[in-house]
């Protein structure tokens, strides 16, 4: 069972009804979402290639949001940004944050794997599947996200230091140009 399917099972089983009115279908009965048969248009639908926004909108109604864990864990993207931001001019700490994010991306499939063995203890549903499509967008993409912000205020430092070594190099050369015309003038 690939991921949209575990999620389309899902959404037939906890909230079809969303579900139907996204293909325009009026309704469903119990019996139907138990039994899967390609003449009903509820399973018609499930081999429908869905689009971006369908897919996304299938991914977001079919999450159940208000579990703790999830919200620890989109806290934690939202405070290690804040963080990345409020430390924009503390190099070293920059550096450590961005390059803990990095090795939390890189550990994600085992963090993953360890999940789908152990969502029993923290969650309702198992979302860790064998792809880590669920872990990937939960969790991996905002952190490599967090990790762009690091670099990209990282460069910026880089590129203001460089340009004020750059204007010291150019007033430096302009001072010993102006002490070397006023020996010549002094001659």
């Amino acid at each position: 069972m690939d991921y949209f399917d575990f999620y389309y099972y899902y959404l037939l089983r906890n909230n079809y009804n969303e579900f139907l009115k996204m293909f325009n279908i009026e309704s469903v009965s119990a019996e139907t979402v138990e039994k899967p048969n390609d003449d009903i248009p509820i399973y018609k639908a499930l081999n429908y290639n869905l689009g971006f926004k369908e897919s996304v909108y299938t991914f977001i109604i079919s999450v159940d949001w208000s579990q703790p864990w999830l919200w620890a864990v989109i806290s934690f993207h939202i405070i290690t940004f804040f963080a990345l931001i409020r430390l924009k001019n503390n190099s070293n700490a920059l550096a450590i944050i961005t390059f803990g994010l990095t090795f939390l991306a890189a550990f994600s499939k085992t963090i993953n794997t360890f999940a789908h063995h152990h969502w029993r203890k923290f969650s309702r549903d198992d979302y860790f599947d064998q792809d880590g499509f669920f872990i990937s967008m939960i969790f991996s993409f905002p952190i490599l996200v967090n990790v762009i912000v690091g670099i990209v205020i990282t460069l910026n430092e880089v590129l203001h230091l460089l340009r004020r070594v750059k204007i010291a190099q150019i007033k430096q050369q302009k001072a010993k140009l102006a002490i070397s015309q006023e020996s010549d003038k002094n001659k």
